[in-house]
């Protein structure tokens, strides 16, 4: 060290920064695997609570139960003929067993009770707790094991529905049902085309929001399930009672959800590791240096595990989107690692090896600070998204990545101020880690001839580029954005084969609710009619209960008339509160339909309380409407474009409901339509999504161009650096458009990341453009220059942020996997822009705004004699 020369602020206090991060790594790790932990994914909540399709479903929970369902089958699942005719088929005992033990009831019965339904008196569930303790896994307490089993799963339990309990129900009470026809209406719903083949429906309690995973993971290996008291508690409820849980097929929202939270964790456990390894190997190969390499990998994981503790600082969850956080982040902190060691080795070229640490900084400071706000820019543009998955991805993403900037700049100096990286007297070695800048080398020789000849055909180039960009911009114009549940997943998931099961031989799954709301103002029964009689009044203009019941009726005729298996066959039959109803004698004229009808009539009135007992009737505590239930169930392999389905339902319902009510005149409608669920929820999600990308887009625009005018300092030129940046957004978005590819949530999100990623390289490259220019005073000398000392940089980067995000490709959740394919071809294409592109502009008219000094002579390009005499740093 150079005598009586000032401490810099690394040296005085580097063992101290090593110390904090020392001390504050194992805490990052904890609050990074709380987040992890935390994890929670609905598709419900994809949409802010303030939308109106949000309000409306959380509307329909309020009033209806069954929304959070699991639709439970298996082979050999099926009931019985008609339990009054004797002789006949007996139902699988296992339904009923099973609905006993998920809601708590003692299973006593015997068989004539099971084919019943009925309910039992209490008693000691010895059975169940019998059956449960050999489905156990060795070594488990068995009696611990059940106790707990028994206790926990009715608290999550709001109810069962099997078919043979909803038969039982339609065919006794005031209001029944001829057996044939109610075994006929439950076809699609509760039973198969055969009337045979079954399933029985779990609601799910408010207590299961939270809990999903823990009551219906599957059980993971063959042959025993895991521990009972932490997951899966439906399968080994069925384990207990004899069905064979890793069989089984089940379906639902809830499913959905948990399928979505599994593959995202797979992602994260099976593929953030490998692409960690990728990154830390491209790393050693850019470098040549362990001890480099091992600071370059600490850089990339304090960063990743600074990000993710972010989401448990905010008591926030995580969600199978952000799970594509910490690897992202990651690869970031190795390039900008990478970045400023480049910065370091030009500092150690120049002859001052004591000062090179503090040279890099100082050199690296403002590109890299100025990288890492275009790239959280870029990342804080998803915010303006719709789609909360989107949003808080954007949010935190852009959080790691500037809390990354600490990592650099304190921890990275630090480990080199401690552990400095001396050149050896052996030539090779020096050679080996100078290999990047050295004039000697065959890469800075390719650069070399490379800049030369863009910079030699700058008209040729440029021209090409445009035409491409204009080519590719008209594909933007053709982009579709697409949000199918199923095709989330890979083709080989477990939950898109039960799916198919469920759908081969029950009916559809995916659920759309209409809820019509009868205005209290309208209605009226045969008591309040007498009443105004009797007192002389004018009689008001009203819907009567069968005049409800036969618009109820009339909409799902309707809809199933269009949607149905004689339609385009999207949807199986409805389900509503007239489906527990005897069908009523169509209004003819005649005077015995009319005796009937109004015998009815006064039978229904007199026992609506079983009608509400459904679930598909609800009377509204706050205004006395009445609230009728139509539940649809849709195909999920059809193809069915929910937007389209959607405007198509309501294009059927609303003229129903105008036609039945058009005596009625007055200014407020009689009868107001509500379509919700996950439909309308996904569908309202696809259409925000095209918008998302845009704004999102336009954002980054806007916010990253005013950093490069600082850059390029002028207005023009800033403008002129941006043309290179958006070529990749165009080329990947305007290529799926022509080849009708699909956005999704992934390919969207991969935009506005790769434009402020993109930017980065533009702004090292502007960096030494600068400079040289400054030096040398010629654009086009300034342009080898430059490419000399971040051209492999930037290939280096390229390489390390595309390769190390590609191994998400291969995902089994399809929105990551596209993800990590479109983050591979934007970053490609990215880096083709800024070494081809951006240097032919420059070299061209555009970079006049770069140098607009009047030179007197110029240096040809071709005449430039390389290597350049050894220079400081900027």
């Amino acid at each position: 060290m150079i005598p009586n020369k000032t401490k810099s602020f690394y040296q005085k206090h580097a063992s101290k920064i090593l110390a904090l991060f020392a001390f504050a790594f194992p805490s990052l790790l904890i609050l990074a695997g709380v987040a992890v932990q935390s994890h929670q994914n609905k598709v419900q909540d994809w949409l802010p609570s303030d939308f109106p399709e949000t309000r409306e479903l959380a509307e329909f929970r309020k009033n209806f139960a069954g929304d959070q369902f699991v639709v439970v089958s298996w082979e050999g699942c099926q009931i019985g003929g008609n339990p009054m005719n004797e002789g006949g088929e007996r139902d699988d005992a296992r339904i009923e067993k099973l609905a006993r033990l998920l809601t708590g009831e003692p299973d006593t019965a015997t068989q004539e009770e099971l084919d019943s339904g009925s309910s039992i008196s209490s008693s000691t569930d010895q059975n169940g707790a019998r059956e449960l303790a050999t489905a156990l896994p060795e070594g488990a307490d068995s009696a611990i094991a059940v106790e707990t089993l028994l206790k926990q799963l009715p608290q999550y339990i709001g109810g069962v529905t099997t078919a043979r309990r909803v038969l039982n129900r339609m065919t006794s009470g005031p209001n029944p049902v001829e057996y044939s026809l109610a075994t006929k209406r439950l076809m699609g719903s509760l039973l198969g085309p055969d009337g045979k083949k079954t399933c029985m429906v779990v609601f799910l309690s408010d207590k299961s929001l939270g809990c999903f995973e823990k009551i219906l993971s599957r059980p993971v290996g063959k042959g025993q399930l895991q521990l009972v008291p932490t997951d899966g508690l439906l399968f080994h409820a069925m384990q207990a009672v004899g069905i064979n849980a890793e069989t089984a097929a089940v379906g639902g929202p809830p499913i959905d959800n948990v399928a979505i939270d599994q593959e995202g964790q797979r992602t994260l456990k099976r593929l953030a590791g490998i692409s960690a390894l990728l990154g830390l190997g491209l790393a050693w190969l850019s470098l040549r240096s362990i001890k480099l390499t091992a600071m370059v990998f600490a850089c990339g994981i304090v960063s990743a595990a600074s990000s993710m503790s972010l989401v448990a600082l905010m008591g926030d969850h995580t969600d199978a989107i952000l799970f594509s956080m910490p690897p992202l982040v990651y690869v970031l902190a190795i390039s900008g690692a990478i970045h400023l060691i480049n910065y370091y080795y030009s500092a150690m070229e120049s002859g001052d090896p004591e000062r090179a640490v503090e040279s890099a900084m100082k050199a690296g400071f403002k590109p890299a600070i100025l990288c890492s706000i275009t790239t959280a820019l870029g990342l804080v543009s998803l915010t303006t998204s719709e789609l909360t998955p989107i949003r808080k991805f954007g949010f935190y993403s852009a959080s790691g990545v500037m809390l990354m900037l600490v990592t650099l700049f304190l921890l990275l100096p630090a480990m080199l101020k401690t552990w400095p990286v001396g050149f050896r007297n052996n030539r090779r070695n020096k050679t080996e880690q100078l290999a990047i800048i050295s004039p000697d080398s065959l890469l800075t020789r390719f650069w070399t001839g490379m800049a030369k000849t863009i910079v030699r055909h700058y008209v040729a180039v440029s021209t090409l580029s445009f035409l491409f960009i204009c080519a590719m911009s008209y594909g933007l114009t053709k982009a579709q954005s697409s949000i199918d549940l199923m095709k989330l997943f890979h083709p080989q998931a477990r939950i898109l084969k039960d799916y198919h099961w469920l759908e081969d031989n029950l009916g559809k799954l995916v659920p759309m609710e209409i809820v019509l709301r009868f205005d209290h103002r309208f209605m009226a029964n045969e008591e309040e009619r007498k009443r105004e009689v009797e007192l002389n009044l004018v009689p008001r203009q009203t819907l009567s209960l069968l005049d409800r019941v036969d618009i109820v009726r009339k909409v799902q005729s309707e809809v199933y008339k269009k949607f149905g298996a004689n339609g385009n066959n999207w949807i199986g039959p409805s389900v509503a509160a007239t489906t527990f109803i005897p069908p009523f004698p169509q209004p003819k004229g005649t005077l015995s339909d009319e005796v009937q009808r109004r015998a009815m009539k006064s039978k229904l009135e007199s026992n609506l309380d079983a009608v509400q007992n459904t679930g598909y009737l609800k009377i509204d505590p706050k205004t006395g409407d009445e609230l009728w239930r139509i539940s649809i169930r849709v195909a999920a392999f059809e193809g069915v474009d929910y937007g389209v389905f959607t405007t198509d339902v309501k294009k059927v319902v609303d003229p129903v409901v105008a036609k039945a009510t058009a005596h009625i005149k007055h200014i407020d409608p009689a009868v107001s339509p509500t379509y919700t669920g996950v439909i309308p929820i996904v569908y309202k999600a696809q259409s925000s999504l095209l918008s998302s990308l845009v704004s999102s887009t336009w954002w980054s625009f806007l916010t990253i161009t005013p950093l490069l005018m600082i850059v390029s300092r002028s207005v023009l030129g800033g403008l002129v650096a941006m043309v290179p940046n958006i070529l990749p957004v165009v080329f990947i978005f305007g290529s799926m458009g022509w080849l009708g590819i699909n956005i999704d949530i992934g390919s969207m999100m991969a935009a506005s990341i790769a434009l402020g990623v993109a930017v980065d390289d533009t702004i090292h490259f502007l960096t030494w453009f600068r400079h040289e220019l400054d030096e040398v005073g010629d654009r086009k000398l300034a342009i080898v220059g430059a490419f000399r000392h971040c051209a492999t940089p930037t290939l280096q980067a390229s390489l390390i942020n595309g390769l190390g995000l590609s191994v998400f490709a291969f995902s089994t959740f399809v929105p990551t996997q596209k993800f990590g394919m479109l983050m591979l071809a934007i970053l490609f294409a990215g880096m083709a822009a800024e070494l081809i592109l951006l240097p032919a502009m420059l070299a061209g008219p555009l970079g006049e705004v770069f140098d607009p000094k009047k030179e007197e002579e110029k240096v040809e390009t071709e005449q430039a004699v390389l290597p350049f005499p050894n220079r400081k740093a900027a």
